[in-house]
């Protein structure tokens, strides 16, 4: 596709949905890692639809287990089943456990294109994960546990974005290596058929997820574009992001760190001092993380 076309065709929702469906996103059948996430993430969610769920995928089950035992929850005692973890965590901290470990199943499905490093991509979405949690407990705690799953699941779109687009992704690729620093959505307007943004929202539409969570990912870049009742999220999200970025948890097509969101800090009530705080507990946090999620 050329870079013309590429800037005035655009997909339908139809389209989107069948190049998840190629990709394992959309699977068919009631277990697997894409329906368990989007089973999870549901608001009105159980303990044993999860427990139950979990039961089926004992490769899950494991990763669950791992890192209900991690350092990052600071648990003394051996947890040795989920639904002891989900007594000791609580229903909200397993259901971000299970999330992530789906999300790495998931996104590891599609090694087509090379040219995407979807390591990196996974990596950026477990820092942005951290950080929109950490930055919530500080400033909006109820959204904790919801903003650690939008900020886990909100670079998912880029995977069905380059199934869809291989040729525009390529191209933004190009124009990175090549130091164009300006902003994802300027280079996808110019560049892309689609925006992984909507590619990530098309999905969650399908799995039914909450609205908040469809418009924290649809705005994820620009959070203050979201709906008001849903603007809290996206700005975690946002704020999450730019935080993991600047840490290093960088990936192709965001290969820099990006200036905080003045607006969405406002919104949120933050302070350029409360979030540098907050940078240099980030590291350790990430790392408890990454080691239960990445490690086996």
């Amino acid at each position: 596709m050329s870079t013309n076309a590429a800037v005035i065709r655009r997909f339908d929702r139809a389209q989107i949905l069948r190049a998840a469906t190629s990709i394992g996103i959309l699977g068919g059948g009631a277990s697997g890692a894409p329906r368990i996430m989007a089973a999870i993430c549901k608001p009105d969610v159980t303990a044993m639809v999860i427990s139950g769920l979990l039961a089926k995928e004992p490769a899950l089950y494991a990763r669950v287990l791992r890192v209900a035992n991690s350092p990052y929850y600071g648990q003394s005692r051996s947890i040795t089943t989920v639904e002891r973890a989900l007594v000791l965590l609580g229903l909200s901290a397993v259901r971000g456990i299970a999330a992530a470990a789906c999300l790495d199943r998931t996104l590891a499905r599609d090694r087509s294109q090379q040219w995407v490093d979807l390591k990196a991509l996974m990596h950026h979405s477990h820092a942005t994960a951290v950080a929109a949690q950490m930055l919530a407990e500080v400033c909006r705690p109820t959204l904790a546990a919801e903003a650690f799953i939008a900020g886990l699941l909100h670079n998912l779109g880029v995977a069905v974005q380059i199934h869809l687009d291989a040729g525009g992704v390529k191209a933004m690729v190009e124009l990175r290596r090549d130091g164009d620093a300006r902003g994802i959505r300027l280079l996808e307007s110019e560049r892309a058929a689609v925006s992984h943004e909507e590619c990530v929202a098309v999905v969650f539409e399908t799995w039914q997820m909450p609205a908040s969570l469809i418009e924290a990912a649809r705005h994820h870049h620009d959070p203050m574009q979201a709906p008001e009742a849903f603007r809290h999220l996206a700005c975690l999200v946002n704020l999450g992001a730019t935080l993991g970025l600047a840490q290093g948890s960088t990936h192709t097509l965001e290969p820099a760190p990006v200036i905080r969101n003045s607006a969405a800090m406002q919104f949120l009530g933050l302070t350029e001092n409360q979030i540098d705080e907050l940078a240099g507990e980030f590291p350790m946090r990430f790392a408890e993380l990454s080691a239960a999620l990445l490690d086996g």
